[in-house]
């Protein structure tokens, strides 16, 4: 799921780090069920450029069942994620700020090799784990969605966005899907965005730096015409573009002891 979730900006028609939802704002309410069972409700402001995300749900694992009310709000420079259950709070740098701010320093051609390496990069991994992209391939509530499959993983979301309509997951026998049930283009009260009272975030200085260090990383190998072919040998991936046979048993076996963790 995390890999679908770099893919997807990659595989949209403007900048990877510039998208905006066809609403200027929404409410969106999502169905979870499977292995984790609940309720997740989205809000979107500013074309998405401002998110909170409420989620309450239960946790089956180990015969135990664990409760989870979390509140994560982003905006265009941090991101604040909350632990209603143990009443903590934390904040770290929004990526993508650190993405842009990287991607404004460059010339023009270097802004358009990164956006071409991006897309082959997103496109190479897609490859290397068997993955498939369609566009437009199903309506949801209206809204035409791209579907993107890999490694058991299928996402519907809203074409041209990594906003989520659908997403289903069947791995090593662990299931889990969140559906949207309903979406509001109603305008959305500010109140939603106001952190959960008695909570203060706190920063983590040495997480943003790792950040800063992987965006100016990242765009630097973005910028060089045979980046991503450098790149692909350093990586999971092989020269081709797959990924070794040794690898892939690596990752089934950390598939197998995640199910472990969580049960059947």
């Amino acid at each position: 799921m995390v890999l679908l979730a770099l893919f997807l900006p990659f595989s949209a028609a403007a900048s990877p780090w510039q998208q905006k939802a066809p609403f200027a704002e929404a409410t969106i309410v999502y169905r979870l069920s499977g292995m984790e069972n609940g309720e997740e409700i989205l809000y979107l402001k500013d074309h998405g450029q401002r998110t909170a995300s409420y989620r309450t749900a239960s946790t089956s694992m180990l015969g135990m069942t664990m409760q989870t009310k979390q509140v994560e709000i982003t905006t265009p420079d941090w991101i604040y994620t909350f632990d209603l259950q143990e009443q903590t709070g934390s904040k770290s740098v929004n990526p993508q700020k650190l993405m842009m701010a990287e991607y404004e320093k460059l010339s023009a051609a270097e802004q358009k090799t990164v956006d071409e390496n991006a897309r082959t990069m997103g496109m190479s991994i897609m490859q290397g784990m068997q993955g498939t992209v369609e566009e437009k391939a199903q309506e949801i509530l209206g809204y035409p969605c791209d579907r993107t499959t890999m490694m058991g993983v299928t996402v519907y979301s809203i074409h041209n966005t990594s906003i989520p309509l659908l997403t289903d997951s069947t791995m090593m026998g662990v299931t889990m899907k969140s559906e949207a049930t309903s979406i509001s283009e109603d305008p959305v009260d500010d109140q939603h965005f106001q952190f959960p009272a008695g909570i203060e975030p706190q920063p983590d200085p040495e997480a943003d730096q790792m950040a800063q260090m992987m965006a100016e990383q990242t765009i630097a190998m973005l910028k060089d015409p045979e980046g991503f072919k450098k790149s692909n040998k350093s990586m999971l991936m092989g020269p081709q573009g797959e990924i070794s046979p040794e690898d892939q048993q690596k990752m089934e076996e950390a598939m197998k002891s995640l199910k472990g963790l969580f049960g059947n």
